[in-house]
């Protein structure tokens, strides 16, 4: 009977002391939790005495994920607060110099011809800021949208080979050339023509803005499919982890009025009719590919 009592006398101080232990614990996780909470710190909930390593592993997988979803938050904020910055230069900058013309012509004494050249000039400013506005609309169209496209049996190079005579004459004025390499006339995919037609549209025009010498394309493949523009860059400094983000630009791409949104716009279409686009340096040539399944 006494070894008994002396038994349970043992089992319920280790029980206090088990319990005692345990508050312990969850005092000092209490008191890290706070402080965590309170900083901007990287540290994670450590435990002191062992006795609740579960709760604390899953605590530091939680405050991991918080983390995680806390950084991609603060580079998307600051992805927001570039893309404004960047909308408000690319509006204002053809509306200020429209504003600049017409306060020239309103407040000067010119002859009929010269207010014509201006007026020319205002027109084409104001051209500018509607395709500027134009792209921002279409880029958040497609982006909010969220709806599938419909597709149909096309051909590949009829569609390319039109987008090339579309731009011929913008490369010709220039004293460059479209060169299509490819040793088919017909190659059948499962696409949607207007999508296609403004993928190829875009690194098409994109090489004549910010390229030099000819752009030549290459068609490859039976069952994948693989289109590859190549061109000599006219600067070195290309992001290439970056390159199709909205609104990714050079400083000297910003001075001539890109958007950043061509290739964004490629990029987003392309994934769309369930390709894969990708762009690379290649020898000091720049390249970009796409990749579809015929």
């Amino acid at each position: 009977m006494v070894t008994a009592i002396v038994i349970l006398v043992v089992i319920i101080c280790i029980l206090l002391f088990l319990i005692i232990a345990q508050n312990r614990e969850l005092s000092s996780i209490i008191k890290q939790m706070k402080y965590i909470g309170s900083k901007d710190t990287n540290i994670l909930v450590r435990s002191e005495r062992g006795l609740a390593n579960g709760l604390i592993n899953e605590i530091n997988v939680m405050l991991k994920e918080i983390r995680q979803i806390r950084a991609v938050y603060k580079q998307k904020n600051h992805d927001l607060e570039q893309m404004i910055t960047n909308i408000s230069h690319d509006l204002r900058t053809p509306l200020t110099s429209a504003m600049g013309y017409i306060n020239i012509i309103q407040n000067s004494e010119m002859s009929d011809e010269e207010k014509k050249r201006e007026l020319d000039i205002v027109e084409k400013r104001l051209i500018r800021l509607e395709e500027l506005i134009n792209s921002f609309f279409e880029f958040s169209k497609i982006v909010s949208s969220g709806k599938k496209p419909e597709l149909s049996q096309i051909n590949l190079i009829s569609v390319l080979e039109e987008s090339i005579v579309h731009y011929y004459d913008d490369y010709s004025s220039r004293e460059r050339q479209i060169i299509l390499r490819c040793d088919k006339h017909k190659l059948m995919i499962n696409s949607n023509t207007g999508m296609l037609m403004r993928i190829f549209d875009n690194l098409i025009g994109n090489s004549l803005k910010h390229g030099n010498g000819d752009l030549i394309v290459t068609v490859l493949g039976d069952n994948e499919v693989k289109i590859i523009f190549e061109n000599e860059p006219e600067i070195r400094n290309v992001d290439y982890d970056h390159i199709f983000d909205e609104f990714y630009t050079t400083d000297i791409s910003r001075t001539k009025g890109n958007t950043g949104l061509g290739l964004a716009i490629a990029k987003q279409f392309t994934e769309m009719l369930g390709g894969e686009i990708n762009a690379e340096p290649h020898d000091d040539i720049f390249r970009v590919s796409i990749r579809f399944f015929a």
